[in-house]
C-alpha cells in the first residue's frame, strides 16, 4: 500500500505554464508537477543547496532529490525530444509586494518609498499580510541587491510599482518575482481585474 503523500510547501508561481518547440508540431509532451518546478526554481535558479531547498518546502532531503531528478529528467526528455512542456500550477494566491508611505494612498508607489506592505491575493479577494521597513529607504541600500532577497525571505510572487529600473527589474525576474509596473493605481483591488 503506498504512502500518502505529504504537503508540500510551495511558493513559486510560475509566470509561463507552456513551452512548445519553435516550427515544428511537437510529437508528445512532458507535464512538470508544481512541487517540480518548486526544486528546479530553488536549487537552479536561487542557488539553494538540497538541504536548504528540502526545508523550504518542508519535506526530506531524500525527497527533494526524488522530485528533483524527476523534475530534470522532464525537461531533459522534453528537450531533447521536443516534446511540449508544461508546468502545473497548483498555487492559486500570490504575495504582493508594493512600497508606499501608508497603506491607504496610493498614488506614490516606488521602490524607494519607507514602508513595503505586502498582500496575499486571490482570485476575488486582497488581504493584508505586513508592514516591513525599506531598508533602501532606512539605511540607503542598493534597491536590486537588497529589495529581491527580502522579497524572497517573505515568499513575494509579484511587486507592484510605478517605476521599476532596469538593474531592479533584472534581479526581480532572475529571482523568479515577477516585476509589475502601474501607472495609475486607486485601490488594491485594480490588481484583481
Amino acid at each position: 500500500m503506498a504512502r500518502t503523500k505529504s504537503n508540500r510547501n510551495l511558493n513559486f508561481k510560475p509566470q509561463y505554464k507552456k513551452f512548445v518547440p519553435e516550427g515544428v508540431k511537437p510529437d508528445g509532451k512532458v507535464t512538470l508537477l508544481h512541487e517540480e518546478i518548486e526544486a528546479i526554481y530553488l536549487m537552479d535558479l536561487i542557488g539553494l543547496y538540497q538541504e536548504e531547498a528540502a526545508k523550504k518546502m518542508e519535506i526530506s532531503r531524500p525527497t527533494f532529490t526524488r522530485i528533483l531528478k524527476n523534475a530534470r529528467y522532464k525537461l531533459s526528455l522534453g528537450i531533447v525530444s521536443g516534446y511540449k512542456i508544461e508546468i502545473e500550477d497548483d498555487k492559486d494566491e500570490i504575495i504582493v509586494a508594493i512600497c508606499m508611505e501608508n497603506e491607504d494612498n496610493f498614488e506614490k508607489i516606488s521602490p524607494m518609498e519607507q514602508y513595503i506592505f505586502v498582500y496575499k491575493m486571490t482570485q476575488d479577494k486582497v488581504s493584508f499580510i505586513k508592514k516591513l521597513e525599506n531598508p533602501v529607504y532606512s539605511d540607503k541600500k542598493k534597491l536590486a541587491i537588497v529589495l529581491p532577497k527580502l522579497f524572497l525571505e517573505h515568499n513575494v510572487n509579484l511587486f507592484v510599482s510605478s517605476q521599476i529600473g532596469e538593474g531592479l527589474k533584472n534581479s526581480l525576474i532572475s529571482k523568479g518575482i515577477k516585476p509589475m509596473i502601474v501607472k495609475k493605481m486607486t485601490s488594491l483591488e485594480t490588481l484583481l481585474q
